[in-house]
């Protein structure tokens, strides 16, 4: 994205883990003294896997002309227990952990590109956007409507939530 508002890229970053994306569901099912072995296996397969998918996306817009500043990372709404046992007992937990495991490495592996990362919570994104760019919210509703208009699919929850933190960033 432009500082203008352009979107001048628009690709899924993959970095799911071997030997399945939803890794906490997976560590659900297995004995606990192996989920933290799995866990961990899989942060490193998938930090790896977005270190490089964030170089090729770096390349690919410098080979355009253009210059990646920084990096918007939506942070969760939910606060998960520390205890990785406590997290598997309760399958809302296990969502909210998955969802934490991917925004987190996808952070990480930020600076690894000299990417600084600006985060915030996603109830608290389109506050914050609006702020950045000096409108309304209901203003930026409408510029996002309007948007996905003319960008056409995929335009849905994810890209509006990456959007939103990429104008923050740019802030």
């Amino acid at each position: 994205m432009a500082r203008n508002g352009e979107i001048i890229e628009r690709r899924r970053i993959r970095y799911e883990p071997e030997p399945t994306r939803f890794i906490y569901h997976h560590a659900a099912e297995i004995p606990s003294s192996a989920a933290e072995a799995l866990i961990g296996s899989a942060r490193v397969q998938a930090a790896e896997k977005a270190r490089k998918e964030i170089a090729t996306l770096i390349a690919a817009v410098h080979g355009r002309g253009k210059t990646i500043v920084g990096a918007g990372v939506p942070g969760g709404n939910a606060r998960l227990p520390k205890s990785l046992g406590e997290i598997l007992t309760a399958h809302s937990r296990i969502h909210a952990a998955e969802g934490a495991f991917y925004r987190d490495v996808l952070a990480e592996a930020c600076p690894l590109a000299s990417l600084a990362v600006t985060r915030a919570p996603e109830r608290d994104l389109w506050v914050l956007a609006s702020k950045a760019v000096r409108c309304s919210e209901d203003a930026l509703r409408e510029q996002f409507v309007a948007m996905g208009k003319r960008l056409g699919p995929p335009w849905g929850k994810d890209q509006k939530l990456a959007t939103l933190a990429a104008f923050i960033a740019l802030k």
